[in-house]
């Protein structure tokens, strides 16, 4: 009996290689958009259509050789496959644990802290061997984990003391629940781009957050938890945004025609958010300080300290708003290197020169204005993308080479009226390599 193919046999674990991972993970965000949809069964459909297509690539693994029924039951595995990791995926978005087990302690947990808490790491979706196809995580599995749930449930003892839960139906506590929700998927995102998950993976998140919270420019979220990540070191400028950008225009290429971004579907989708975040702040608004008219009464002593307080906490404001826009005009240089800023302004892939010039005009705009403004923010935003401007010129244009020499000189001058040390010293470094930059120029004439 115990040679008998066609009873099942525990298997060990069996990892997928890079090759079928890659296969894999490239199917995940149309499977994720099918399962969403609909058509009943259009998901398992397609998902038993890749087992057949992996199959005929890669054959069948070598334990389910001998078992009756082999390429069937592989089939569903293939499936089972799909729909746990797009499971576990919104899971982690959602902020939603695995089990009913892991609920209740946790429900355990934050009552005996008397405080509700979010755990903001997103680990990157486990990859599931073939011999843990069919867990207990399974949607199939569903009313053995409500059923531990209850048990367990009956069994937890709550402390008297906490306060009483709203109704899940009131506006309220839908509401708290909402935003809770998309704190943990912001928190998801920033995590999946600080560990630098796989691109399909990313793209299989990011069309999850944009289904979970549908508007006509979903990704704008998306672009911001970006920022966050390249803003979060804690020496400001530190954290080189190329990367980030890179994983960022990787994981596009992976997006669905479902994901429309301000009337851009697809793999456009992601520099078009991109380009309208960098428009919006690229501008530096100065904060608005209020002054007393002349009619009014002097400042009781309540209202002078409460008054000290709200200067202290606009100071601060406007210094991180400082920081913001610095950090912004990097994204916005790292943008034009990697040329996402030409991306989707033109239908044909052919007028390359059309997307060139597209991609450096507001650039060029922004390097040359900002140099004449009146504070010195604007002016470290503009040499850092006046460098990227330089860095992307074409070679052999002696007028254009000769422009940006007088418009170095320019911010050269500026260098020495800023009075910020750490933004002195950013200035410093961008102006040394972008002499640097424009004497590569120099040789190519």
């Amino acid at each position: 009996m115990a040679s008998d193919p066609r009873v099942h046999k525990p298997r060990l674990p069996k990892a997928y290689t890079d090759q079928q991972l890659t296969f894999l993970k490239s199917n995940l965000p149309e499977f994720e958009r099918r399962s969403q949809g609909s058509i009943r069964g259009d998901a398992k459909k397609f998902a038993l259509e890749r087992a057949s297509d992996f199959i005929a690539r890669f054959g069948l693994p070598d334990e389910f050789v001998g078992v009756e029924e082999s390429e069937s039951r592989f089939r569903e595995q293939i499936y089972n496959w799909f729909k746990n990791t797009v499971g576990r995926t919104r899971r982690k978005l959602e902020g939603r644990p695995r089990s009913g087990k892991k609920a209740t302690e946790k429900a355990l947990t934050n009552a005996q802290q008397g405080d509700l808490t979010w755990n903001p790491v997103a680990a990157t979706p486990t990859i599931i061997p073939y011999s843990h196809a069919e867990s207990s995580t399974s949607p199939v599995n569903t009313s053995q984990a409500i059923v531990q749930y209850s048990t367990l449930q009956n069994n937890a003892s709550i402390p008297s003391s906490l306060p009483p839960v709203p109704s899940p139906h009131t506006p309220h506590a839908n509401s708290i629940n909402l935003n809770l929700n998309l704190t943990h998927r912001d928190s998801a995102l920033r995590e999946a781009f600080l560990r630098g998950v796989d691109s399909p993976t990313l793209a299989s998140m990011i069309q999850t957050f944009v289904l979970s919270d549908p508007s006509p420019t979903p990704l704008t979220a998306v672009v911001d938890a970006l920022f966050e990540v390249v803003s979060s070191d804690p020496n400001s400028f530190s954290r080189d945004p190329h990367a980030y950008l890179r994983r960022f225009l990787e994981a596009s290429t992976y997006f669905p025609a479902s994901i429309v971004h301000a009337g851009v579907a697809g793999p456009l989708a992601g520099p078009r958010a991109l380009q309208m975040q960098i428009r919006k702040f690229s501008t530096w608004v100065p904060s608005s300080v209020a002054r007393p008219t002349p009619g009014q009464h002097p400042p009781t002593q309540t209202s002078t300290s409460s008054s000290i307080t709200d200067e202290m906490q606009r100071i601060a404001s406007d210094r991180q708003r400082r920081k913001d826009h610095i950090q912004w005009a990097r994204i916005h240089a790292a943008a034009l290197e990697l040329g996402m800023l030409g991306m989707g302004h033109v239908g044909d892939a052919d007028n390359s020169g059309y997307a060139y010039a597209m991609g450096r005009a507001f650039s060029e705009m922004m390097a040359r204005d900002a140099v004449w403004e009146s504070d010195e923010v604007e002016w470290v935003a503009g040499i850092c993308v006046l460098r990227a401007v330089i860095r992307t010129a074409m070679r052999g244009d002696r007028r254009q080479r000769d422009e940006y020499d007088e418009l170095l000189r320019t911010y050269e001058g500026r260098w020495k009226e800023i009075k910020d040390e750490a933004r002195q010293a950013l200035v410093t470094e961008v102006l040394l390599a972008s002499k640097d930059d424009l004497a590569r120029l120099d040789e190519s004439l």
